[in-house]
């Protein structure tokens, strides 16, 4: 069931059959003997859901091949589907022992809407099924085509967790077998290759019920993996004038009411109070400090542009619902940086921020695989915005140009502004060809306004100096998330936490393998670790391979006699044996560049 309205949509075909499945389910459950109350289940854009109340017994993921099976046959029955207007008293009185549906029917009722009720075949029959839907639907059950449940999950009725928890069924349809087959292998690759399950398996981070939910802790490697972006970030960035800057975790609520951030994340804050009654609020964003970095001493236009770069730690509430491994955190680290310049530097300083994003994004085998959003505001709601119209057109004006200059092919993408300016997003493709927004760049007349800063231009007036705000790759959480679930692990050399593996083939080698350690991680900082478990080489080699690691070196009594490492790559390919110096000069190579080869 879904919003019980009569207005008139056209829904494409697949949709119906989705809504329709999900009645179909329904019914199935009921013939069964499943002892359950409806609430609702809509179609949505991969499938449909069914929220219901287990009233006794249980259900689990295990029930899904005979409830299937249940529901193939009422599909090869290919019972009528048919609609008919009721009354909200005849409503009431047909679903008298159900309150959800009764909640439905009022705030219908209230909308002045007309009520409808979908018939699984004929109607009022002992063989029957009906619910209150405002559908469309199919004709009848034989045209649902091919159907699959995927997964049981809780959700709260109207998504309100102080309303009763019920049982969540997702399920999907498609038009044939071939269609349906092909999304369930997306759907498997995509557990397989879930962040979460792979930042276990390679041990990159972790949570914990007493740390709290929704705060992540990264590993040494982890941390390894975060360092290095940090790295090529801050190196690729400096190119271009940039400096770092590093600001505290809090700050009082006014410097958030003057941005108008305390407005916007009024839910998400929070506020920490000390023994001395003063009150200040873990930041949520980082660009109010530094436009107090800026306004801390006087400026010139032969300072301009100033730019600032910090990867910091943002903090906001989330709802315990929301949260999802590292996609979703209450606090997490973000690359943030701003620029202060006049007007007439905007374009170029939008087009370099633009060249930083591309380098980096080369040096991770990303650029090109994406596309770019020209966000800009919704003019039906102005309201939700800060700053003037003539700034606003400005600005989007000005991105325009960049995205012409750049050759961009940049998409306006309204209504998808910042609260201060529009931006260039730029959306690349995750593993399943999914849009997720990574890099920014965004211009704000406003907050530089709101602030008060000033610079003395040439004519010795006091202007006000325009705030880019750009993110290279946005939060580390959700970058490195994005980055595992798009390679598997399989990061490039410069960013593996384990470059090397050393596998001896037993122990009297053991002495070789630790000077052969010494020599690349000492001597030439390459990340490497030795293999010494009493397992097999075999083992050993399938281990460094499940755990990504680019090269392998196995040794023997031969490798230590001729003082060579004998390099298998976790491609399977075998380079064989190679002089130690060569190994280290092409690793070094390899890192030196950000290379995508090994």
């Amino acid at each position: 069931m879904s919003d019980n309205t009569n207005k008139t949509v056209e829904k494409s075909q697949l949709w119906k059959m989705r809504h329709s499945a999900e009645h179909v389910l329904m019914f199935a459950m009921k013939r069964l003997g499943y002892d359950f109350k409806m609430a609702m289940g809509p179609a949505t854009d991969d499938g449909f859901y069914f929220d219901f109340e287990l009233l006794s017994g249980s259900i689990s993921e295990d029930d899904f091949e005979k409830i299937e099976t249940e529901m193939q046959n009422i599909i090869a029955m290919d019972l009528p589907i048919s609609r008919e207007e009721i009354s909200s008293e005849a409503a009431n009185k047909l679903f008298a022992d159900n309150h959800y549906k009764q909640d439905w029917i009022k705030e219908a009722s209230s909308r002045g809407d007309t009520l409808t009720i979908y018939w699984l075949g004929t109607p009022n029959s002992p063989d029957s099924f009906v619910d209150l839907c405002a559908g469309p639907h199919v004709e009848s059950t034989g045209k649902i085509g091919s159907i699959s449940l995927l997964s049981i999950a809780g959700a709260y009725w109207r998504g309100d967790e102080n309303n009763t928890m019920l049982t969540r069924i997702y399920g999907t349809a498609f038009e044939n077998q071939t269609q349906l087959d092909t999304y369930l292998a997306d759907i498997e690759f995509k557990q397989q290759n879930d962040h979460r399950v792979l930042g276990k398996k390679l041990d990159l981070f972790a949570f914990s019920d007493m740390v709290g939910k929704g705060f992540v802790m990264y590993t040494p490697k982890g941390t390894i993996i975060k360092n290095e972006l940090k790295n090529a970030l801050v190196s690729i960035s400096k190119k271009y004038g940039v400096q770092e800057v590093n600001i505290p975790h809090m700050a009082k609520i006014d410097l958030y009411k003057t941005s108008g951030h305390a407005e916007k994340f009024a839910d998400e804050l929070f506020t920490v109070k000390t023994h001395y009654g003063d009150e200040f609020v873990l930041k949520p964003v980082n660009c109010p400090h530094h436009t107090q970095i800026y306004a801390s001493r006087p400026r010139s236009y032969r300072d301009l542009p100033i730019r600032y770069i910090e990867s910091t730690q943002q903090h906001r509430d989330e709802k315990p619902g929301a949260i999802g491994g590292l996609n979703r955190s209450r606090s997490f680290e973000i690359d943030d940086g701003h620029t202060f310049c006049t007007p007439e530097q905007i374009k170029q300083e939008a087009i370099n921020t633009t060249k930083i994003i591309e380098e980096f994004y080369t040096a991770l085998g990303m650029w090109g695989n994406h596309w770019v959003s020209l966000s800009f505001r919704d003019p039906k709601t102005p309201e939700k915005y800060i700053g003037d119209d003539t700034d606003w057109e400005t600005a989007q004006n000005l991105l325009l140009e960049v995205n012409d200059t750049l050759g961009l092919n940049g998409k306006v993408m309204e209504g998808e502004a910042a609260l201060y300016g529009p931006k260039l997003d730029f959306m690349l493709k995750d593993a399943l060809g999914n849009d997720r927004q990574l890099g920014t760049v965004q211009i704000d007349f406003a907050m530089p306004k709101r602030f008060g800063l000033t610079y003395v231009d040439s004519d010795g007036t006091e202007k006000t100096p325009v705030m880019l705000h750009r993110a290279i790759l946005g939060s580390y959480g959700r970058f490195i998330a994005n980055l595992l679930e798009t390679t598997g692990g399989a990061f490039p050399v410069w960013l593996s936490p384990v470059q090397v593996q050393i596998i001896p083939i037993n122990d009297t080698v053991l002495d070789y393998a630790h000077k052969i350690k010494d020599e690349l991680y000492l001597n030439n900082d390459i990340r490497i670790e030795i293999d010494d478990r009493g397992e097999t080489m075999q083992n050993k080699i399938r281990n460094a391979q499940e755990q990504k690691v680019p090269y392998m070196l196995v040794i023997g009594p031969k490798e230590q006699e001729n003082n060579t490492v004998n390099v298998r790559l976790r491609t399977e390919e075998k380079l064989g044996e190679m002089q130690l110096e060569d190994f280290v000069s092409r690793v070094k190579k390899t890192v030196s560049s950000r290379s995508l080869e090994l």
